[in-house]
């Protein structure tokens, strides 16, 4: 027995030095090391977040995934130049954010949660600009916020909603945290009883004034 667990052990060494010595087994060469370059995807489209918007909705078809939100912009009248101005966090709407044609009564769209007479609504036009420019200032946050300043806990911020403007919200706050996950999703209103809680469908686009969070379904503020 105890020769055989030395030849045995001397078996498997030489076997060893073999294989390591080898270039192939089995006529197949063996995997060489390779030096693998790693690289990140730069956020950063060198362009302001109003040009941004107006590209991916109205300037290069079929690409119009803010369509919904230009339209809304210009109906309101809010002054274009607030897309433009520095320090400033911006919340994109992607057209399922406005309306889910697929999903005609969803709640968790904008046309679908603020019906009209009991009705989901069909374009902007049937609510009043106030309404509907109040709604973007909201989306406006006041300094920038990404993965830098962002974390698990909540960060109260300061919208650019006039204070008092929005009963369910007179402080008009908002509140972002990251999903504390591998996918680190910036997360809006996460709040204990919030009545809504938007994940973000991208986030981190860095434009020359202020990251943008780019959100699939509606955004508001309130507690149950």
């Amino acid at each position: 027995m105890k020769h055989q667990i030395i030849y045995s052990t001397l078996f498997i060494g030489l076997l060893i030095v073999c294989i390591t010595g080898c270039k192939k087994i089995a006529g197949l060469e063996l995997q060489k090391n390779t030096d693998h370059k790693t690289s990140t995807l730069d956020p950063h489209i060198n362009k302001t977040a109003w040009q941004y918007l107006k590209e991916r909705s109205i300037l290069n078809q079929p690409d119009t995934i803010f369509k919904g939100m230009y339209d809304a912009i210009i109906y309101s009248g809010i002054d274009t130049n607030e897309y433009v101005q520095p320090g400033r966090t911006f919340i994109f709407l992607h057209n399922d954010a406005v309306f889910r044609a697929a999903q005609a009564t969803a709640t968790d769209c904008y046309w679908g949660r603020y019906k009209v007479n009991n009705a989901v609504a069909k374009s902007w036009s049937q609510y009043t600009p106030q309404q509907v420019k109040n709604w973007l200032l909201y989306l406006i946050v006041q300094g920038e916020y990404n993965y830098d300043n962002l974390g698990s806990e909540n960060v109260q911020v300061k919208t650019l909603l006039p204070e008092g403007a929005d009963a369910a919200n007179p402080g008009s706050d908002m509140y972002l945290l990251l999903s504390n996950d591998r996918d680190s999703k910036v997360r809006v209103n996460d709040f204990i009883n919030s009545v809504r809680v938007t994940i973000g469908r991208t986030s981190g686009i860095l434009s020359d004034n202020g990251p943008i969070h780019v959100m699939d379904r509606v955004v508001e503020y309130g507690v149950k």
